[in-house]
């Protein structure tokens, strides 16, 4: 079985800022993507992603949903953990000033969201359209929470993980959706064996 990798927090040094209001273009849309706990967590105390927690189905839809992305997002600590595929990556960490390739990556490029917004990011990477798939781990999730267009959610509901890390650090993933405007699609039963659903949850019009 592939394994879905978990994404850890950012480092101290890495916790962006609250994301820039510059306006992105219309055929753009920003899409977070996790698997969570019934208690809303990614990964367990230590950063790492129990095997309960990985599942083929979930992995599958992954993967189609990133290879359709114009970009990926994600933080440093699990850029530099897991291969890249073959993906445009985008970086998000402080210890740029700005955006910078990296040297051990030629698709993926270092972004420090205090000193260039997203949509200026876009333009340089001649993005104009398409979706930019925010993959975590927790601060990057945060990151984005104003700004979601969907985020697809799925949900193990026989499983917790007291004292993991969470997939918002201001509580659980439905709540904090819902709070910033989204509203769950009809959810399905991805993996009826593993008790596994995906729900889209979807920007409020």
């Amino acid at each position: 079985m592939t394994v879905r990798p978990a994404e850890p927090l950012l480092s101290t040094a890495d916790q962006p800022v609250a994301p820039s209001t510059a306006q992105l273009k219309p055929g753009i849309s920003i899409v977070g993507h996790a698997i969570v706990s019934a208690d809303g967590m990614i990964a367990d105390a230590a950063g790492e992603m129990p095997a309960a927690l990985r599942n083929d189905a979930d992995w599958q839809a992954f993967q189609s949903a990133l290879d359709r992305a114009a970009l990926v997002v994600l933080g440093r600590v699990g850029h530099a953990r897991h291969p890249n595929p073959g993906r445009r990556r985008l970086v998000l960490t402080r210890s740029v000033p700005t955006l910078r390739p990296d040297t051990s990556d030629p698709l993926a490029l270092l972004w420090n969201p205090l000193g260039m917004p997203l949509a200026h990011v876009l333009d340089v990477l001649e993005i104009a359209e398409g979706s930019v798939a925010v993959t975590g781990g927790t601060g990057v999730f945060d990151h984005f929470i104003g700004r979601y267009d969907r985020f697809d959610l799925s949900e193990i509901h026989d499983f917790v993980l007291p004292g993991g890390r969470p997939c918002f650090s201001a509580g659980h993933p439905r709540t904090v959706l819902a709070a910033a405007g989204l509203a769950p699609g009809r959810g399905a039963l991805i993996d009826t064996a593993a008790g596994v659903a995906m729900t889209a949850w979807l920007r409020r019009a």
